[in-house]
């Protein structure tokens, strides 16, 4: 409220707002009730403001520089400065190697070495520039397809729910990629081309209050700073961006907030430049005039700091991001790096690293490292066989000393016969001058240059390089082996590239998390469902690039072996989703007009049913159903002789129907046997696969079962002859086999005489072979006979000769008796 006074100026300074009138008189607005007066020392107070309290109330994520103890603050971005410095001294060398990269591409025309004489030759050979652009061409096809750079990967059980949410996540990226953020692509596309020359390269992404959107932006190698000792950049201690902004950006920063208000200098001199800024410059042309837009250096750093003044650490080390003007060496903001929710502080990554080829270190190499020497070489050899051509080819003359010869210089024409005069008794020009004997170009160097060629693309060869030799008669798994021996290097790059841009969509999905309900977004997606509560977590979108997959070629082999596998098994495979996918692979446009999309069945009740299936549609039963009322209306249906079983809608409706009713028995066949099991007992039917309740449900069931066959024979005693009735209608009214021309006539016919011929010829070999088998087993027969009488003639021989040998000895010994007895 307020009050007419008279100002007195010792009680102003106690009050809440002092307002003079012209008479003399004041307004003022006393103090509110939860305001407190804290009474000091020297007799003065201090009233705290109850609406100031809760204004000083600061959100997690705001400026801490705007709150906390500025001298502090200023002291902690003075020891970041220093170690800045050494930071950049530490990876100047590295700046160096992109730097001599960029020279070796050709495309600044200031490669090193060559010859120094005039019209030596400049040339560059291309494999350098070649190597970046097919790299870049082949993984940005992979990772950005025209249809967007995200698809879904449910994770554990996919249900209806995960999928829904999954494809509404999805399509909402991939707009978001596509659409919104407006230069993704090309800030990508950039940094891939430029990823062999620096090994590893680097993607940001940030929420713009004032776009209400988010933001992408490709960072170069030499504008990412690594302190000495780091050897992974996603746990080094300290990673700084360094960023060169205009004058108009960086009060835009501080209007948005996201930098304190300063008192600052427009800058007139230019950002130290780094070697490899300079060496791109020269390739887009572009030369220092004057800081006209004012270009200052800023430092984002991400870190972990001590601070005692953060109520929320209080000490305890922390992540950070601390942002420093590098002309006024003055603190612009610092900010809480970690989620509001998370206790154990874990560092959040807005910076994501992109990697060509890892080595020992926190940086990757690329091509300078891997194929420099060789790409000097080529150049070198290149540029030697061109001087050689041209000094062959150059009007280079050695004269004769002190020859006189009259006459003035001509500049002759090719084809131009020109006369010249020559000194007293001259009668041979060639007597006074003669060309420089230059050796031709070396087929040795020529060779040379083809191996160092070949050499220099084996290390990023791909896999179209070794399969040309290919046919459609070579086996799949040839075909695939081709391809990984040709392309072992690209598809390991290809793999950390998919994980990389894995996290880039990890932090999309955060920054949806936070932002959604601030972001403008587009009439494509204005009507998606799509909350914040979605992007709670993002596992279940992906990159649509295959980690396992890195070219056309790959893919197009992998259909033709499921294509060959769906033939071979056609009862294995959908076929329409075969076909669907090759056409797709084979980059045929409108898909669903050569093959259209079926719609997913509805319920509808039985009369639209009936319509339906007269007109070859087919209908669907349903759980809950009344089946029996639905037999009834379609059996009516189908045997009326002027509807169901007339000869024009019979033909399609009788299949329809038959496959229907068979629906509908079913389904009251598994209603009538849960119902029995359930009502009987208290088993709970959605847990069968515990092994316990099992043997149970299954006597229950066994139980049910003659109930219901007495319910079958009651329910369906005047149906199975309505049934019997379509059959016959259905054998009635199938279609006859169509006419044959004459050619496939001739060709049936053939291949029945070919048949009865094969079978013929089959039974007489079928004969023959009875035959010799009756033969055979004859022979086999007559054989042991024989044996057998052999063996028995044998044994009677041996006998008669025992009988005589017994014989002769009892003679014998009877003749020796009767001599010893006449003895």
């Amino acid at each position: 409220m307020a009050k007419e006074m008279p100002v007195d100026p010792e009680f102003g300074r106690f009050i809440d707002g002092l307002k003079q009138n012209p008479d003399g008189s004041a307004e003022v607005s006393l103090m509110d009730e939860e305001d407190e007066v804290e009474e000091m020392p020297d007799g003065s107070a201090v009233v705290k403001m109850g609406d100031d309290e809760e204004e000083s109330e600061s959100d997690f994520y705001d400026n801490l520089a705007e709150t906390l103890d500025i001298y502090d603050i200023e002291s902690v971005g003075m020891r970041y400065i220093d170690l800045i410095e050494k930071d950049q001294q530490a990876r100047k060398e590295r700046d160096k190697q992109y730097e001599e990269g960029l020279k070796r591409t050709g495309l600044g025309h200031d490669a090193p070495g060559g010859a120094q004489f005039q019209g030596a030759s400049k040339v560059v050979h291309p494999v350098m520039a070649e190597a970046c652009v097919d790299f870049a061409a082949r993984a940005m096809k992979e990772l950005f397809p025209p249809d967007g750079p995200v698809r879904t990967k449910i994770l554990g059980e996919s249900t209806e729910e995960k999928q829904e949410r999954a494809e509404r996540k999805r399509d909402y990226a991939n707009w978001q990629l596509t659409e919104q953020i407006e230069e993704f692509r090309d800030e990508q596309e950039q940094m891939l081309t430029q990823l062999p020359l620096g090994g590893s390269q680097y993607m940001k992404l940030w929420y713009d209050e004032q776009k209400h959107r988010p933001c992408a932006e490709f960072v170069p190698i030499d504008n990412i700073l690594l302190p000495y000792a780091a050897v992974n950049f996603y746990t080094a201690q300290r990673v700084t961006e360094m960023q060169d902004i205009t004058t108009m950006e960086f009060k835009r920063r501080m209007d948005a907030g996201l930098y304190r208000d300063i008192n600052f200098i427009r800058a007139t001199s230019e950002p130290t430049q780094t070697a490899s800024e300079k060496a791109n410059n020269k390739i887009e042309g572009r030369e220092w005039q004057d800081n006209e837009d004012g270009l200052r250096r800023v430092y984002h750093i991400y870190t972990w700091l001590e601070l005692d003044d953060d109520p929320l650490t209080k000490g305890e080390l922390a992540p950070y991001i601390l942002m420093i003007d590098d002309s006024e060496h003055k603190v612009l903001g610092l900010y809480r790096n970690w989620e509001e929710t998370d206790d154990t502080m874990t560092k959040l990554d807005w910076i994501i690293e992109f990697k060509f080829i890892p080595w020992r270190g926190a940086y990757a190499i690329g091509l300078p490292q891997l194929i420099g020497g060789l790409t000097a070489a080529l150049t070198g050899a290149l540029r030697a066989l061109l001087d050689t051509a041209h000094i062959n080819n150059s009007a280079t003359l050695l004269k004769l000393k002190g020859a006189k010869v009259s006459g003035q210089s001509q500049n002759i024409e090719v084809t131009q016969v020109t006369e010249i005069e020559a000194g007293p008794g001259v009668n041979d020009i060639r007597s006074i001058a003669m060309p420089m004997p230059f050796n031709p170009p070396s087929a040795v160097l020529f060779q040379l240059l083809g191996w160092l060629t070949t050499a220099a693309k084996g290390v990023v060869t791909t896999a179209e390089e070794k399969i040309g030799d290919v046919t459609a008669n070579t086996p799949v798994g040839t075909t695939q082996a081709l391809i990984e021996q040709g392309a072992a290097v690209f598809s390991s790059i290809h793999a950390r590239l998919h994980n990389s841009q894995r996290r880039v969509l990890q932090v999309l999905g955060r920054i949806n998390r936070w932002h959604l309900d601030d972001q403008r977004r587009g009439d494509e997606v204005a009507d998606l469902p799509i909350t914040r509560e979605d992007f709670a977590k993002n596992s279940d979108i992906v990159p649509v690039s295959d980690p396992h997959i890195f070219s056309e070629t790959q893919r197009m082999a992998q259909m033709q072996a499921v294509m060959q596998m769906s033939a071979a098994n056609p009862g294995l495979f959908d076929q329409k989703a075969v076909v669907s996918r090759m056409l797709k692979q084979l980059k045929v446009p409108d898909i669903n007009e050569l093959i259209p999309n079926s719609s997913k069945p509805t319920e509808h009740n039985a009369a639209d049913e009936n319509a339906a299936m007269a007109l070859g549609k087919s209908a669907f039963a349903y759980p809950g159903q009344d089946h029996l009322a639905h037999l009834q209306t379609h059996l009516a249906f189908a045997l009326d002789p002027t509807l169901g079983s007339n000869n024009l809608i019979a033909p399609k409706f009788v299949p329809q129907v038959l496959e229907h009713i068979k629906q509908h028995m079913m389904l009251w066949y598994t209603s009538q046997m849960t119902g029995y099991v359930t009502a009987g007992t208290n088993l709970k039917l959605g847990v069968y696969e515990d092994s316990k309740l099992a043997p149970e449900i299954d006597k229950a069931f066994a139980v049910a079962s003659d109930h219901v066959k007495l319910d079958t024979a009651e329910v369906f005693k005047g149906v199975m002859p309505a049934l019997q009735q379509l059959g016959q209608l259905m054998q009635q009214f199938k279609p006859p086999a169509p006419p044959m021309d004459g050619e496939a006539q001739a060709v049936l016919q053939a291949s029945m005489a070919e048949t009865q011929r094969r079978a013929a010829r089959d039974q007489a070999d079928m004969a023959q072979k009875d035959k010799d088998l009756q033969a055979r087993v004859a022979m086999n027969a007559e054989n042991n006979l024989t044996k057998e009488r052999m063996m028995t003639a044998d044994l009677t021989v041996e006998e008669i000769k025992l009988q005589r040998e017994q014989e002769e000895t009892a003679i014998k010994l009877q003749n020796t008796t009767q001599r010893n007895l006449g003895e």
